[in-house]
């Protein structure tokens, strides 16, 4: 009987020791699938994020997970707290030493803005990068929802997709109640480069009832020539603010669009480019715009 007392004692104290010297458990994987097929897996809400894209960031601070952002491109400048972010770099060449340095557990790219290269970079050191590629405006709305859930912030995005996707359909639905308008939508002056079709500008102006007068282009970006613009006679010229600041600056290099129908009746419309070619929320202030510029306050 004392023999089996004293077995019974070893072996609650091997038992014990087992279970003081057990290695934790493993934190829970979750995986997620970016825009270009990549999977990435975090552990738990990422606490440090670097945003290599302005439209990146805005969605971070829509969302309200800019608390955890720490480092941005030298072009987030919206909204104006972005500015006060560690910066590191440009879009198409971002300080990959200096991202490091700030020791992210997330790293989001654009699939439109930044490079491949930095891709591999980043991805090679083992730091967890999430690749965002929304070319329409459901795409945007899914960018949305996509970071919120890598952020654990998705019943907010939610609600504020919701009020968006509202917003898109009551202008779409005003809009189609104008006369269709002819548009050329301008993105280079030298060489002359508009937006052809397949093109996220495409979709907006198309959402805002105009017919791209290039919507039969092979190429989402034509190179036209200023006789084929003569020809085609746009009812709206747009262009944005970072190419174009005033009439002035179309007519310059071509004196003889004079005689187009846009320009005789002034309905040239200057936008601002964040807002129209950032796929960030803001874009349903882009399309907004466009609508204005086809068919005035609404």
């Amino acid at each position: 009987m004392k023999h089996l007392l004293a077995l019974t004692l070893v072996l609650a104290l091997l038992f014990s020791s087992c279970r003081k010297h057990a290695s934790p458990p493993e934190p829970a994987t979750h995986s997620f699938i970016d825009d270009v097929g990549h999977s990435v897996a975090l552990s738990h809400a990422p606490r440090r994020v670097v945003s290599l894209a302005p439209s990146l960031t805005e969605i971070l601070f829509l969302i309200g997970a800019d608390s955890s952002l720490i480092g941005v491109t030298d072009y987030c400048d919206f909204p104006e707290a972005a500015k006060q972010k560690a910066k590191i770099g440009g879009m198409l060449n971002p300080n990959i030493e200096r991202i490091l340095a700030l020791q992210p557990d997330l790293v989001l790219m654009s699939g439109s803005g930044n490079m491949r290269a930095d891709f591999e970079k980043l991805s090679s050191t083992g730091t967890p990068v999430f690749v965002s590629y929304p070319r329409t405006v459901d795409g945007v709305f899914k960018s949305i929802l996509s970071i919120a859930d890598l952020t654990g912030r998705r019943q907010t995005a939610d609600s504020l997709v919701a009020l968006l996707q509202l917003r898109r359909d009551n202008l779409v639905h005003k809009a189609a109640a104008k006369k269709k308008e002819t548009v050329l939508m301008i993105l280079s002056l030298n060489p002359l480069i508009a937006i052809g079709p397949k093109t996220f500008l495409n979709e907006l102006v198309t959402l805002a009832n105009g017919q791209n007068i290039v919507h039969d282009s092979s190429t989402s970006y034509p190179v036209l020539s200023r006789e084929e613009i003569l020809r085609r006679q746009p009812d709206v010229i747009i262009a944005t603010n970072d190419i174009v600041r005033s009439i002035n600056d179309i007519l310059s290099p071509y004196p003889e669009w004079k005689s187009l129908t846009a320009i005789r009746n002034k309905r040239v419309a200057i936008v601002d480019a964040s807002i129209v070619s950032r796929p960030g929320p803001r874009i349903i202030d882009g399309l907004e715009a466009i609508i204005r510029a086809l068919h005035g306050e609404h």
